[in-house]
């Protein structure tokens, strides 16, 4: 059997409109009740203690005790040491006799002691139950007043009855706010379940968020802002598969004409060399192409590292990438000028460090133009170690410098150039940095080059 929320919810609302007005009638009866009786006992106390004087001085209790009874509105018995009522309000006229609730010997005998006692015993003389109380009177005696608890009774069978009829009203006022409160919330949750099923479709175009501040507008929020992210990760998504595959378009196409020329046969020695050559080259870019994505996935994909890393000296790292551009430095009339101090060191996987030296370099030499002058600087900062890469080449427009570690992007049409790079580079660069704890930023202007600085901790 399936069980709606807004099932749930009216009947924890229901079971919660029984319960606390029932404990509160409880509740209520219970302090009242003691409440009434206490007023009882200390309105008895008060009148036993006040014909308790009056006997002291006007003495006969025997036609004292009729009197007083009607004056206090209580029965009146006066008892003396041997357990003789001397003063009966119920038998006024009687002579003195042996007390008829002589069930009470031991609570008279304390009240003689000295003792206040209060009770309630059912009366073999009136039929009913009464609430008596018992105080010590002077030469031994002991006045005992009582009252029917009749009247008590029926003050809280009438409260019972108001404090039930309220909790009924209660109960059924509850309900009806029950009800229309578990049908608001429940169809705002539905509507939240409509969006996580349209956002479960692909279907990202929702309708506004709900701006309530409670759980079920937070919901609603925070699936409009999964839907934008989602969204644009779509978009990320597709275009990085459009640019992949205009980055593939043209080394594949070329491979594919060339080859086909080959394939019949119709070239001379010399076209034959070139062709295949256009061919190895082509496919050497698809190849760094493929390598690139799969490195900045991977990237992407690792967690961020535990911990400090081991210190790496960079004046090694530099050395390392620049001998490894060396041959392409010549082939472009570039120089490379190094100026890293032995002692600056940074915390950083080697490896990765040295890529990105690597990159920088090489993004430097085929960028900044025929014989530009490449320098490489670093420095400690505090806690940081920088690096900074500049070229005296031709520069970058300032429109473009905050999307040059996008993949893919070319200044001018927004795509990677036809220079024999993948276009991944300097992501690649961003992403190892990040994940190293450190910051990378670019600064450029056309005609007066390009500086990368990179910091990372010490």
């Amino acid at each position: 059997m399936r069980v709606t929320f807004r099932t749930k919810l009216l009947a924890s609302h229901l079971a919660l409109a029984i319960v606390a007005p029932l404990a509160a009638a409880v509740a209520i009866d219970r302090t009242l009740s003691r409440e009434m009786e206490q007023q009882l006992d200390d309105r008895l106390v008060g009148q036993a203690l006040a014909v308790t004087e009056w006997m002291s001085r006007a003495g006969h209790p025997d036609r004292l005790a009729g009197r007083l009874a009607a004056v206090v509105g209580a029965q009146v018995v006066v008892i003396d040491r041997f357990g003789i009522a001397v003063g009966d309000s119920s038998r006024p006229e009687g002579p003195a006799g042996m007390d008829t609730e002589g069930g009470m010997a031991d609570e008279v005998e304390r009240a003689r002691a000295g003792h206040v006692v209060k009770l309630t015993r059912y009366s073999a003389t009136s039929g009913e139950e009464m609430r008596y109380v018992m105080v010590p009177a002077p030469k031994g005696l002991v006045v005992r007043l009582g009252v029917p608890t009749a009247d008590l009774r029926d003050t809280r069978t009438t409260l019972r009855r108001r404090l039930f009829l309220v909790a009924a009203l209660t109960l059924l006022i509850g309900f009806v706010l029950a009800w229309f409160i578990a049908q608001s919330l429940s169809q705002r949750v539905r509507e939240v379940g409509r969006v996580a099923a349209r956002i479960g479709r692909g279907d990202y175009e929702l309708p506004p968020a709900s701006m309530a501040t409670d759980e079920v507008g937070v919901l609603s929020r925070t699936l409009s802002q999964a839907a934008a992210q989602l969204r644009a990760i779509d978009e990320t998504r597709r275009q990085f598969l459009a640019d992949v595959a205009h980055e593939l378009r043209t080394p594949v196409t070329a491979i594919r004409g060339y080859a086909e020329t080959l394939s019949q046969g119709e070239v001379d020695d010399g076209t034959q060399t070139e062709f295949l050559d256009t061919i190895h080259r082509n496919a050497i870019r698809i190849g760094e192409l493929v390598e690139d994505l799969l490195h900045l996935e991977a990237l992407e994909a690792s967690p961020p590292a535990k911990g400090p890393q081991p210190p790496v000296a960079l004046a090694q790292v530099v050395a390392n990438a620049a001998g490894t551009l060396r041959g392409a430095a010549e082939a472009a009339g570039a120089t490379i000028d190094v100026d890293v101090p032995d002692d600056v060191a940074a915390r950083a996987d080697a490896d990765e460090l040295e890529q990105v030296v690597q990159n920088l370099l090489a993004n430097a030499i085929r960028h900044g133009g025929n014989g530009v002058t490449v320098a490489v600087r670093a420095r400690r900062s505090g806690d940081r170690a920088v690096l900074e890469v500049a070229d005296d080449g031709n520069g970058v427009a300032a429109e473009h410098l905050s999307r040059l570690f996008d993949r893919f992007y070319r200044v001018g049409s927004g795509r990677s150039r036809d220079d024999g790079g993948s276009g991944l580079g300097l992501a690649i660069v961003k992403r190892m940095v990040e994940g190293a704890g450190g910051t990378i930023a670019v600064t450029s202007a056309e005609g007066q080059g390009t500086t990368f600085t990179v910091e990372l901790p010490a």
